[in-house]
């Protein structure tokens, strides 16, 4: 007895997979299911949509792929979701690393900016023309300043003989 049973393709499907899984069965390739697909649909429109309900009454009697207890396709399918679960795991081990490599470049980065505002900061604070940064004491500008090292001229007084002459200022 015949070891392969008719079911509708698993990987190969357009609408349900009714001539995929009929190909599959003979053995055909890729091609004839695309040339088979193709003359379906003539058919189905030259005959004024008489094909299509009986692709659909076959693919409710056809069994479906994924239902069959044959172990070779329990077997294809394991094996196809192990790939995806292996694609998968180097998916996110790559995602990961890029992940690190990221952080690790923002914290480079970081620690540049934080080593330039700090050295900005320390010729700032060490400059000559900021000496009320390194005390942080503006002053209260109430205060009578301090007097400098340097003598001022005694400003002389104004002689009576000459009133009102604003010719000096």
């Amino acid at each position: 007895m015949n070891s392969r049973q008719l079911t509708k393709s698993t990987n190969n499907r357009m609408v349900s997979g009714v001539i995929a899984g009929i190909c599959e069965y003979f053995g055909w390739g890729r091609d004839v299911v695309t040339i088979l697909r193709i003359l379906f649909i003539v058919l189905a429109f030259s005959s004024m949509g008489g094909l299509i309900p009986l692709y659909f009454v076959a693919s409710w009697i056809i069994p479906s792929g994924y239902r069959s207890n044959n172990q070779s396709s329990r077997q294809g399918y394991n094996e196809y979701e192990n790939r995806w679960e292996e694609k998968a795991n180097r998916w996110s081990e790559k995602m990961e690393r890029k992940a690190s490599q990221f952080e690790e470049k923002m914290n480079r980065k970081a620690q540049r900016w934080e080593d330039k505002s700090n050295n900005y900061e320390d010729k700032w604070s060490q400059g000559p023309w900021n000496s009320t940064k390194q005390s942080n004491n503006w002053g209260n500008p109430w205060e009578e300043p301090q007097r400098s090292e340097r003598k001022m001229k005694e400003a002389e007084p104004v002689k009576d003989d000459k009133k009102d002459d604003w010719s000096d200022f």
